[in-house]
């Protein structure tokens, strides 16, 4: 019976001390209570029995009930995610024994069940060199986590951007070499053909090549891969079918009044043979026998319609030629192509040669 007493006197003086020392815990308190009141921040004070002495104004917030808060155990209240209690109630007792706690991550729940991803520290509260509490101090850190997992987005997409970027300029890279493999193929087959007609024919074919293969090397140097400046590519076509059919002795002046315009691969590609084509008949047929002239390029936008025009001051078109039921290919394929850009095409033979083509851009 005596060592009954003894124990429950034990137990007694224990209760006691630690009475004692929430009392002098509620002391500490009442000079932070501002802190608790104004923080947003969701902040426990343990006593060293491990129940909770005071709470913040934003952990009551978060429960349904605050009559359930003091002399509660933190696992009591269900705020903490189950998942890490044990990394609460395990950080509690290092600090008891006088360890510290390194800050660590974890998800507070709200009465729907929401989560609020939380940093947490937890520190012990002394006085005169013994503690005589637990701090704990959770920061909302949800929106910091949003934005990070944004910014990681962000990263992942602007690579995967650029890797598309470089996929697809590649693509065109490669298209045009194999353009000017098939353009120089051309050009070497027509330097053994006699025949002047099927020269002609070999040469133009190399022309029309050469042509798409500047749309594609101008997309690849360009840093728009779906539009290129246009006005630049008749500047550049314009030089080359002039080196192609043109001698040095020529007397055939090229004249361009172009705009830098910028128009989509898929236009510009129809364009671009159209264009080759109406050059080359005029390089070729509008200045027979050394004639002098003028070959202009005219190339402009009104209201959202593009205008590009071919003139020359040559011997024009045979007033019997009929561009609907015509055997050349070259204008054939005008005629098709125009179509397919849902363009119009307009003929004026009163001076020489002028062709126009009205189109809108291909969505």
């Amino acid at each position: 019976m005596a060592g009954n007493n003894t124990v429950l006197k034990g137990k007694f003086d224990t209760n006691k001390e630690l009475e004692k020392k929430n009392r002098q815990l509620k002391k500490e308190i009442a000079l932070n209570t501002k802190i608790f009141s104004i923080s947003p921040d969701y902040m426990f004070l343990l006593g060293l029995d491990g129940k909770i002495v005071e709470v913040s104004k934003s952990v009551r917030k978060l429960l349904d009930s605050q009559n359930r808060v003091i002399n509660c155990k933190i696992s009591q209240i269900k705020i903490i995610h189950i998942k890490d209690l044990h990394k609460f109630i395990k950080s509690i007792n290092s600090i008891l024994n006088g360890k510290s706690i390194e800050p660590f991550r974890s998800i507070f729940l709200t009465p729907e069940n929401d989560e609020i991803h939380v940093l947490v520290r937890i520190s012990p509260v002394e006085s005169d060199d013994e503690i005589i509490g637990i701090f704990i101090n959770a920061t909302d850190i949800t929106d910091q986590l949003l934005l990070e997992e944004s910014k990681q987005e962000s990263t992942t997409l602007q690579k995967a951007l650029t890797d598309k970027e470089m996929l697809v300029r590649e693509i065109h890279h490669r298209t045009k070499n194999n353009l000017m493999i098939m353009a120089s193929l051309f050009s070497l087959t027509s330097a053994d053909i006699e025949d002047e007609n099927a020269k002609a024919i070999f040469n133009q074919t190399h022309s029309r090549v050469k042509s798409m293969a500047l749309i594609h090397e101008k997309l690849y140097r360009s840093d728009d891969l779906k539009c290129i400046n246009f006005g630049d590519y008749i500047r550049n076509l314009g030089q080359d079918l002039s080196n192609i059919f043109l001698s040095e002795n020529s007397k055939v002046q090229l004249i361009m009044d172009v705009e830098d315009l910028k128009i989509n691969i898929e236009t510009a590609i129809n364009v671009g043979l159209i264009l080759n084509e109406l050059l080359t008949n005029s390089i070729k047929y509008a200045f027979p026998e050394g004639r002098k002239g003028n070959i202009f390029i005219n190339f402009h936008q009104t209201d959202n319609h593009y205008i590009m025009i071919v003139a020359d001051d040559g011997v024009g078109l045979p007033q019997d030629l009929d561009l609907e039921n015509c055997d050349s290919l070259g204008l054939n394929l005008v005629r098709n192509l125009v179509g397919q850009i849902g363009g119009d095409l307009i003929v004026n033979q009163d001076f020489g040669t002028e062709i126009t083509i009205c189109f809108q851009e291909n969505e």
